[in-house]
């Protein structure tokens, strides 16, 4: 291109610190478009020009554009320049800092055509002002580091945050300049080209939520497992803070009085408050005889009212109950904001939903019940890790036939309702089993960390009615 820039443009750039013979060579002269002070920057694409811009180079900041011109990247021929494939593409807010950077010896180099939007516009990818990208060579696909030169004013960070949304976070890092200069043209001036060469060089990546390194990760609370005493049961189940565990078991076999027996133990021997949300069980009734009979080891009727007392101050102090009212519709999120106040405001560490059957599920017309059951029990995961409780969910399996014998088989995580993510989902998943012989199996189907909260196996224990807990059978 024969551009020519005159000598006063020469002398106010070369204050800035520009290469003007440089400058020439990229089609830029001067103009009087926008008056005495301006310069043309044409927009070349294969050869030919596509547009030209005008900008002012002294005194009041104003721009102009050929009218309905196409709007493509400054310099897009480079990112298609395959003597420059696996170098990082720059992309500059205008094409000053485009040029500074590639004065600085940086050859892949673009600017955006219409400048930075006074805010971002999210993820309204039809917005007219970013066609350019999805109009820009296929090689951008390719690209796998892009660094977004922005200026470091509001409008810049609108334009950074937009490019990156459209580009991809994961290939997109930020330029952070030094102090005093807020894009590439400003470091040209005050540091020159080294200084752009370290301002590009130290870009940072665009931080990605749920990505970090070992050392950025903050460290996560001592949760030891405890043993709750259960007889047998210390090597299979430790009660860990943070865990979910699903307990089934045959209707009538057992399976909700050995939880229970499990939460007075853990309280017993750990101090750890619970919170029944039993649904088959009535507290001032049920919960509140079979409490009384496990703290004193003997039934009620035979407790002198000194024990009743000392009993059922036991029970205020260590136990919660959720229990909706006649109007309730007892949904997940309803249960999950009554056991969340049960933690916070109360300091619970044993949760219990028992049983999961009773809960009106509301599920979404397009999800099925197994995509249903998955979320569900991933969000009772999250809420027992980012509350540290142990969360105990007790269901029901499928309707089983009973053998020639009358026996029903032994039932599985994989029988209860719905979900294959009974088994998949909790850290520990128990089954409950009741003989004709009146012994009881508790099984540990499932542990998901052996070296910490114990491996599967079994125990054989025998039910003590009069004292309402289990000893080894």
């Amino acid at each position: 291109m024969n551009a020519m820039i005159s000598e006063r443009h020469a002398k106010i750039l070369e204050a800035r610190g520009f290469d003007i013979e440089l400058m020439e060579r990229l089609g830029i002269e001067s103009s009087s478009r926008l008056g005495r002070d301006c310069i043309a920057i044409p927009v070349m694409q294969g050869g030919v020009r596509v547009n030209t811009k005008y900008r002012t180079i002294a005194g009041e900041k104003r721009f102009s554009q050929e009218p309905g011109a196409r709007q493509i990247f400054w310099n897009v021929d480079r990112i298609s320049d395959e003597t420059l494939f696996g170098q990082p593409l720059i992309t500059t807010e205008g094409e000053m800092d485009a040029i500074a950077a590639i004065q600085s010896g940086f050859g892949r180099v673009v600017s955006v055509p219409n400048g930075a939007p006074a805010s971002e516009l999210g993820a309204d990818r039809q917005a007219e002002r970013y066609r350019f990208i999805d109009e820009a060579p296929k090689a951008l696909a390719d690209c796998k580091e892009i660094i977004l030169a922005t200026d470091s004013d509001g409008p810049g960070i609108a334009l950074l945050n937009d490019m990156a949304l459209r580009l991809g976070r994961a290939r997109c890092k930020w330029t952070k300049y030094p102090r005093g200069c807020k894009d590439l043209a400003d470091v040209l001036k005050t540091f020159g080209q080294r200084g752009v060469v370290e301002t590009i060089n130290r870009a940072l990546w665009m931080e990605i939520d749920g990505l970090y390194r070992m050392s950025e990760l903050p460290p996560l609370p001592e949760t030891p497992p405890h043993d709750s005493g259960f007889p047998g049961l210390a090597p299979h189940f430790r009660l860990r803070p943070g865990d979910l565990t699903v307990v089934t078991g045959i209707p009538g076999h057992g399976k909700t009085t050995v939880v229970n027996d499990i939460a007075c133990r853990m309280v017993q021997r750990h101090k750890w408050r619970v919170a029944f949300a039993s649904f088959e069980q009535i507290p001032q009734r049920d919960h509140k005889r079979w409490l009384r009979t496990w703290y004193t080891g003997r039934f009620v009727a035979e407790q002198s009212p000194e024990e009743l007392s000392l009993a059922d101050h036991w029970i205020e102090q260590n136990f919660l109950f959720v229990v909706p009212g006649e109007d309730d519709d007892v949904t997940l999120e309803w249960l999950v904001e009554r056991l969340s106040s049960a933690v916070v405001r109360h300091g619970v560490k044993l949760l219990i939903i028992d049983p999961w059957n009773e809960i009106e599920h509301d599920r979404p017309p397009h999800l099925t019940s197994t995509e249903y059951t998955g979320l569900a029990l991933r969000a009772l995961k999250r809420f027992a890790r980012k509350h540290q409780i142990h969360l105990i969910v007790v269901a029901h399996p499928k309707m089983l036939r009973r053998d020639q014998q009358g026996e029903y088989p032994f039932p599985s995580l994989y029988d209860i309702a719905d979900s294959a993510h009974w088994y998949n989902r909790p850290e520990v998943g128990i089954v409950v089993w009741r003989g004709k012989d009146g012994r009881t199996i508790v099984r540990i189907a499932k542990a998901r960390y052996h070296d910490e909260i114990g491996v599967p196996g079994e125990v054989v224990v025998r039910y003590v009615r009069e004292q309402s807990t289990f000893e080894a059978a």
